[in-house]
C-alpha cells in the first residue's frame, strides 16, 4: 500500500461564476485530442520470450487464498503476488505483545495459504511474504510503536524474523522474504529512511533468514517510489555489509524502463549484481484504468524487470478482486487488459512510440498470429496509426492479412472488448499500416494480425457520452472540453442544488459514470421515477471516470435514469461540484 498526493483537479472549488469560467479555462488548455501519431511494430526482428512482467498482483487473493476462482485468475497468467496478512484483525506480531500469539498466527496461515495456492502449477507464480505485514506494520499500529532495533535493541525482532522463517520452512512452501514495506518514512516505518536503525532492522533480518535458511531470496529495499539517491546510498551500505537481496525491488516511477535501467547502471557503477529487479506495486488510483495499465505494460515488457504488482488503493486487504480488477467478481477494463497482455505468446518485437503512446508487440507462428496492445499514459484522444513492418508470409493468404482492432474501454464491469473492425487488408512490401481511433483517453486498445485473441463474449455495454444528445440537461448545468481523463475529453457539471439531468435509454442496466475527487458532492440516482439512490463523489484521490452507480437489472425496454444534485456533501469534500463522464447501457 501507498499513499499518493492528489492530482490536479477537473475544477476548483466553486465559488461564483467568476471561479468557474477560470476553472472552464484552466481546464480546456488541457488538450483532450493530441496531433495524429504513428508507433511502429517490426515482425522481422523476434526478440526474447514475453516474461510476463506486471501480470502480478498485492493483496489480490482472499484471505485463505481461495478466491479468486481459477476461471478469473487463470487468464491472466500470472507471476507475481504479494501479501503478508495486512490488516488482518489482531495487528500481527505487534498486537500479540510482541510475540507469535493469535494475531500473529492469522496472519502468517493466510500467506503460507495463499502462496501455497499460487506457487503450485498451473500459476508457479513468485510470492513475496512482507514480512512487515506478519510483524503488523501496516499502517494501523498505534504511536506507542516499539519498532525494530528501537534503542538498538533487536532481539525481539531477531526472535519475530526465526519464528517466521520457522513456520515457513514448516509449511513445505516456498516464498520471498519481502523483509519492510516502503522504509522512507512513511507510515510503515516512521524512524527514517537509510537511517542507522534501519540498517540494524535489515542487516538482522538478512542475517537470520539466511542462517536459517540459506536457499531463500531476499526481496528489498521495496521503497515508496523510484530514488535514484536512495537506491545508490542503499546498495553501497548492504553492499558493504555483506547484505545484499536476492531481489532488488521498489514500487511506483515514472516509466518502469527508464527506471530500471538507471538501476542497472548505479548497479553496475557499484560492482553490484546484476541483480533480478521488481516493482512490487505500480499504478497510483487515478492511473488504474485500460489505457495508463496497457502503456505501462507496454514500457515494462521490454525492461529487465521479472515481475511487477498491481498496487490497491481499495478493497484493502483480502477482498479477492485482484486489486478491483474485478468488479462484483466480474472482469473490468482493466481485467480484459490483462488478458490480452497474456496472449503475448511466441516472441516479443521490437516496437516505438510516441506522442504518450506506447505499444508491446509479440509474434507467435504457432498460435498463427501477431499481436499488439497500445496505450497511453497521457488520456489524450485522436488517431495512432500502427505501422507494421516485416510482415512474415505465414501470416499472409494471397498477399492479405486478417486485421482486428478491439477496444478496450474503461467499464466495471466489461464483458468483453468491443470489435472496432475485422478485416482482411493487403500487405504491400512486408508492411501495413492501420489506424486507431482512440474514442477515449482512458481506452486501450488491440490489434492483431491473422487468428483474433480470445475477446469474451464480443463486446460490452454501448457507452453513452454525457454530452451527446441523449442525456439531457435542466437548467445550471456548463460543460467543460478538453478535460483528458474522461470520457471523450467532456465533463457535463453543475454546483447548484436541485440541478437534474436525465438519460432515457432502451436496456436492462444502467451504469453511471462521474468524477470522484476532493471536491465533489453527494448526488442521487434512480430510474424511471422509482426511489432514490444517494451517491456520494467525494474521494480523497481522483478518478475521473469510474463507475459511481449501477441499477439493478431491469426489464427490458425503454427506461430513463435521472441524476439530481443534492447540495449535501461529505463533511472532507472542499467543494460543492458533480461532474458526469458517461452511461454503459446493456441491452
Amino acid at each position: 500500500m501507498s499513499r499518493a498526493a492528489p492530482p490536479s483537479r477537473l475544477i476548483a472549488t466553486l465559488l461564483g461564476a467568476a471561479t468557474l469560467a477560470a476553472a472552464a479555462v484552466a481546464a480546456a488548455a488541457v488538450p483532450a485530442e493530441a496531433a495524429d501519431s504513428t508507433v511502429t511494430v517490426n515482425l522481422a526482428a523476434p526478440g526474447k520470450v514475453p516474461a510476463r512482467a506486471g501480470a502480478g498482483f498485492l493483496y489480490g487473493l482472499t484471505q485463505n487464498g481461495a478466491g479468486p476462482a481459477d476461471g478469473l485468475l487463470q487468464p491472466l497468467r500470472p507471476t507475481l503476488f504479494r501479501g503478508g496478512g495486512a490488516r488482518i484483525a489482531g495487528h500481527g506480531w505487534l498486537g500479540d505483545g510482541y510475540r507469535a500469539g493469535t494475531g500473529y498466527r492469522v496472519r502468517v496461515t493466510s500467506a503460507i495459504d495463499q502462496a501455497r495456492r499460487v506457487t503450485a502449477a498451473p500459476y508457479d507464480a513468485t510470492y513475496h511474504l512482507l514480512v512487515s505485514d506478519v510483524w503488523g506494520a501496516d499502517t494501523e499500529q498505534p504511536a506507542t510503536t516499539v519498532y525494530p532495533c528501537d534503542n538498538g535493541d533487536c532481539a525481539n525482532w531477531r526472535s519475530f524474523i526465526t519464528q517466521l522463517v520457522t513456520d515457513v520452512k514448516a509449511s513445505g512452501v516456498r516464498v520471498r522474504y519481502d523483509i519492510w514495506n516502503e522504509p522512507d518514512g512513511t507510515g510503515f516505518w516512521p524512524r527514517g529512511v537509510n537511517s542507522a536503525q534501519y540498517f540494524q532492522m535489515w542487516n538482522t533480518a538478512v542475517a537470520e533468514i539466511r542462517r536459517l535458511d540459506p536457499a531463500a531470496v531476499i526481496v528489498g529495499p521495496s521503497y515508496s517510489g523510484y530514488n535514484h539517491g536512495w537506491l545508490d546510498t542503499w546498495l553501497a551500505r548492504t553492499k558493504a555489509d555483506g547484505t545484499l537481496p536476492g531481489v532488488l525491488n521498489w514500487h511506483f516511477g515514472n516509466d518502469p524502463l527508464a527506471d530500471s535501467n538507471d538501476a542497472k547502471a548505479i548497479m553496475a557503477a557499484r560492482g553490484v549484481g546484476p541483480l533480478p529487479m521488481t516493482i512490487d506495486e505500480y499504478l497510483f488510483s487515478q492511473q488504474q484504468q485500460p489505457g495508463y495499465l496497457a502503456w505501462y505494460l507496454a514500457r515494462l515488457a521490454p525492461s529487465d524487470v521479472s515481475g511487477a504488482a498491481h498496487a490497491i488503493w481499495s478493497d484493502c486487504c483480502t477482498a479477492g478482486t485482484l486489486d478491483s480488477v474485478l468488479w462484483n467478481g466480474q472482469p473490468t477494463g482493466q481485467w480484459w487488459v490483462y488478458r490480452a497482455y497474456a496472449q503475448l505468446t511466441g516472441n516479443l518485437v521490437p516496437t516505438s512510440g510516441g506522442n504518450g503512446v506506447a505499444v508491446v508487440a509479440s509474434a507467435d507462428q504457432g498460435a498463427g498470429r501477431a499481436v499488439a496492445l497500445l496505450g497511453n499514459q497521457t488520456g489524450q484522444t485522436g488517431t495512432t496509426s500502427i505501422l507494421f513492418t516485416g510482415v512474415p508470409a505465414w501470416l499472409l493468404s494471397g498477399g492479405r492479412t486478417r486485421v482486428t482492432v478491439q477496444r478496450i474501454p474503461n467499464q466495471s464491469p466489461l464483458s468483453g472488448p468491443v470489435v472496432v473492425s475485422s478485416a482482411d487488408l493487403t500487405v504491400t512490401g512486408g508492411s501495413l499500416t492501420v489506424p486507431v481511433t482512440m474514442v477515449s483517453g482512458t481506452d486501450a486498445y488491440t490489434v492483431t494480425l491473422g487468428n483474433p485473441i480470445d475477446g469474451g463474449t464480443g463486446g460490452g455495454p454501448s457507452i453513452v457520452d454525457a454530452n451527446s444528445a441523449d442525456f439531457t440537461y435542466g437548467a445550471n448545468w456548463g460543460v467543460t472540453t478538453g478535460v483528458a481523463d474522461m470520457y471523450a475529453g467532456t465533463a457535463n457539471w453543475s454546483f447548484t442544488a436541485g440541478s437534474t439531468a436525465q438519460l432515457p435509454f432502451t436496456g436492462t442496466r444502467v451504469a453511471l459514470h462521474a468524477v470522484r475527487d476532493v471536491d465533489q458532492q453527494i448526488i442521487a440516482v434512480s430510474v424511471d421515477g422509482g426511489a432514490e439512490s444517494l451517491v456520494d463523489n467525494y474521494a480523497p484521490t481522483r478518478n475521473a471516470s469510474g463507475v459511481v452507480w449501477t441499477s439493478p437489472i431491469l426489464t427490458a425496454g425503454a427506461h430513463t435514469l435521472r441524476v439530481r444534485v443534492t447540495g449535501t456533501k461529505h463533511a472532507a469534500s472542499s467543494g460543492w461540484n458533480v461532474a458526469i463522464d458517461s452511461a454503459d447501457v446493456t441491452a
